[in-house]
């Protein structure tokens, strides 16, 4: 990535620069000091990238809720050459063209971005898996669950998604297990304690509650009352232009 590559290329020529004039300490005080400024341009060259990469990630946001899912898209589309300044921002972008792709029923484009997508993308990650699980794949579904909790250990939802997908397969000790590993990171959670007592009274998982971060998963329809208006999909734009026309 460009942002190291030139603080480093800083760092050495400060370092070098300084033991050559033979200061203080010399090569002992080159290194420090050439540490210490590689650091600092790192930092100033990220922050200087975050107010060039923050609007525009807001503006697909913008677009997305609006129901312009192709617009939300190219614009996430025109980050890409500009990735590389960034350390791990291309699997981010990816990540959210995934997503986008998901919800827009381009369930190909979808597994191609998602793919590509940053482990520490959990919402990326659990569609990868879901795609891989609505296709069959449960071994590829299982081992990219497996990363994504290693990847993000305090994401409740992980856990019960990657149980839903192990109690659905059959595995009802294993989903019984996630549930554990659940608790452990959250002692306290009501719905890892009541889909764990679930399990081991042979019921359905209660995902519900999770909202449509689970639903957007399509591995369970969501209620009537969430299908009313999802931003982004076809469906949420047909039903907010027949709100507007009985209001008109």
């Amino acid at each position: 990535m460009y942002s190291i590559l030139i603080s480093i290329l800083v760092g050495i020529l400060v370092g070098v620069a300084y033991t050559l004039l033979g200061f203080w300490k010399t090569w002992a005080m080159g290194i420090i000091l050439g540490v210490v400024l590689a650091l600092t341009t790192f930092v100033l060259i990220s922050r200087r990238l975050a107010k060039v990469f923050e609007p525009r990630f807001l503006q697909a946001q913008k677009q997305l809720q609006a129901g312009s899912s192709a617009l939300a898209m190219n614009t996430l589309e025109q980050l890409l050459p500009l990735a590389k300044w960034q350390v791990m921002l291309k699997g981010q972008i990816y990540a959210q063209m995934g997503i986008l792709a998901n919800a827009s029923e381009k369930e190909d484009l979808a597994l191609e971005y998602l793919e590509k997508s940053a482990l520490r993308a959990p919402d990326a990650r659990m569609a990868l898996a879901a795609i891989y699980f609505r296709r069959k794949n449960t071994s590829q579904a299982f081992e990219t669950m497996e990363l994504a909790i290693k990847g993000n250990k305090k994401q409740i939802l992980l856990y019960h998604a990657y149980a839903w997908m192990l109690s659905r397969n059959g595995d009802t000790d294993k989903a019984i297990e996630q549930m554990r590993r659940a608790l452990k990171v959250e002692k306290s959670n009501e719905s890892s304690k009541e889909n764990l007592l679930r399990l081991q009274n042979n019921r359905k998982l209660a995902m519900k509650r999770f909202g449509m971060q689970w639903y957007a998963l399509k591995l369970e329809k969501p209620p009537a009352s969430m299908r009313q208006y999802q931003p982004g999909t076809h469906r949420g734009m047909r039903t907010r232009q027949r709100k507007q026309k009985r209001r008109g």
